[in-house]
């Protein structure tokens, strides 16, 4: 038999270990930002609204990472990320402990290791996403407090949590009223939920939205239209099932994207309970499991409906992760396991081993842009014309690493002219050129730089740049963030 408490005793050291190891990890794979982590250079400077689309929290953090790091942006954005990864681990095994005792806690991180968002993505990439899954989960946790009469202080969490997840990212609130609906249909929850002590929750996330309401009050349209432009993108493969004014094939992306999320775990935990018989039943409150399924059920829905009749065709996985973000312990509770928990174990600490594992082949051997020689690129520039430029370029990420590399704005300080860099030994295409400003006049020739990839592929990649002289400022870069 498993001793479950045995193992719920050692877990919280092993998400410490676990995330720092992935922190070393990280640092020792690539001297540069990835796609998601570049996003914030030349965002960090403590507003209140960025041209990301994002609330503006987890700009903050990399901000005072930042500070703490003494502007090593690789550590500070691998910080932010992968603690917040380990927090989302904390909090899934302490809610399901809460709820249903060690087992129900040891099989929630079990169950996040079957979860590709959490277990993969989340190691390499993500910025917003996981923040705005550890509010979800936070929520949940405050709300077990709450169950267990922990008084006002857990009202106060609940608050925070709400707060948190507002300032993270818009899709939180499909998550806050899809929950905050389910706890009103449960007689027992909405009776401690909805007191008066919840003003306190009230207050604390008034507080924390009203400034960002008050910053943006013309820009949540746009930066919403902005990402609604996504999913109104359609998807070649089910493009034979679009109907004319009604996502059909949005709807189907959007169980795709939610069988991608969460079906690998599903699958797994049912394979689990076939040796068992009688199979045991669900653990912990059963209220909550309730209130965590309605979330689901009215979240998936209210999505869905909102996809059928705006006729959008596209829905990517992370956009399901406020809604989806309770899965795993949802599983712990409702699939607990006995004699297939041991197979269940081997399986999840497999994952949590070859997941990092095939972040680092990948990285190590293939063509990541994590790995460009930007190093090569940014000496050349700095040699052609030491004089500091603004970097623009075809890819967002690309003018990051060039940025921080040269300390050159947006990284650091001001300047008039702009080098525009982009990928291979041709002209720039036009798409590129609407990245500058329109009274740019090129004053440098073209250069071309051909560098080692940083990593053991043998690879070598091209990268053209030219400094233009401007006064005007540079046009939005985020469309491909």
């Amino acid at each position: 038999m498993i001793n479950w408490t045995y193992l719920a005793q050692r877990i919280p050291i092993a998400i410490v270990l676990y995330t720092a190891g992935l922190i070393v990890l990280r640092l020792c794979l690539s001297p540069f930002l990835e796609i998601d982590e570049a996003q914030f250079v030349g965002a960090v400077n403590f507003s209140w609204i960025y041209g990301n689309s994002h609330p503006p929290l987890y700009n903050w953090l990399v901000r005072l990472a930042l500070e703490l790091t003494h502007w090593n942006w690789v550590l500070a954005v691998a910080l932010v990320r992968l603690t917040l990864l380990g927090l989302y681990h904390w909090l899934s095994f302490d809610t399901a402990r809460r709820l249903g005792g060690d087992r129900a806690g040891v099989l929630a991180l079990a169950a996040s290791a079957l979860l590709p968002q959490i277990v993969w993505m989340s190691i390499q990439t993500t910025a917003h996403t996981i923040l705005v899954i550890v509010a979800c989960i936070g929520m949940v946790h405050a709300l077990t407090l709450i169950r267990s009469g922990r008084g006002y202080s857990a009202y106060v969490w609940f608050g925070f949590w709400a707060a948190i997840g507002g300032l993270a990212k818009y899709n939180f609130f499909m998550f806050l009223i899809s929950f905050l609906i389910a706890c009103a249909l449960n007689l027992n929850i909405r009776r401690q939920v909805f007191r008066k002590p919840a003003l306190i929750s009230l207050v604390i996330f008034l507080a924390a939205m009203t400034p960002v309401i008050i910053a943006s009050l013309n820009a949540p349209l746009a930066a919403t239209a902005g990402r609604m432009a996504k999913l109104a993108k359609p998807i070649a493969f089910l493009a034979p099932i679009d109907l004319p004014w009604f996502g059909i094939d949005g709807v189907l992306s959007l169980i795709i994207s939610a069988a991608l999320w969460s079906g690998p775990a599903l699958l797994v935990f049912l394979i689990g309970r076939r040796t068992d018989n009688p199979r045991p039943s669900p653990d912990g409150d059963e209220d909550v499991r309730k209130v965590l399924l309605r979330t689901v059920v009215i979240g998936l829905t209210a999505f869905a409906l909102i996809v059928f009749f705006a006729d959008y065709h596209s829905v990517a996985e992370r956009y399901m992760a406020p809604i989806l973000a309770p899965a795993a312990i949802l599983l712990a509770l409702c699939l607990p396991q006995i004699k297939g928990a041991r197979n269940l174990l081997l399986i999840s600490g497999a994952f949590y081993i070859l997941a990092p594992l095939a972040f680092a082949l990948v990285t190590l051997f293939g063509t990541e842009r994590s790995v460009s020689p930007f190093d090569a690129l940014a000496e050349t520039i700095r040699t052609q014309n030491p004089a500091p430029a603004r970097i623009v370029a075809n890819r967002q990420d690309d003018a990051a690493n060039v940025a921080v590399f040269l300390h050159w704005p947006p990284a650091n300080g001001n300047a008039d002219d702009i080098v525009l860099i982009w990928w291979g030994d041709k002209a720039p295409k036009p798409d590129t050129l609407d990245r500058l400003p329109a009274d740019a006049v090129a004053i440098g020739p073209v250069t071309r730089v051909t560098g080692r990839v940083k990593n053991f592929s043998g690879r070598t990649r091209t990268f053209s740049f030219q400094r233009y002289s401007s006064h005007l400022p540079i046009p939005d870069q985020n469309g491909d963030g």
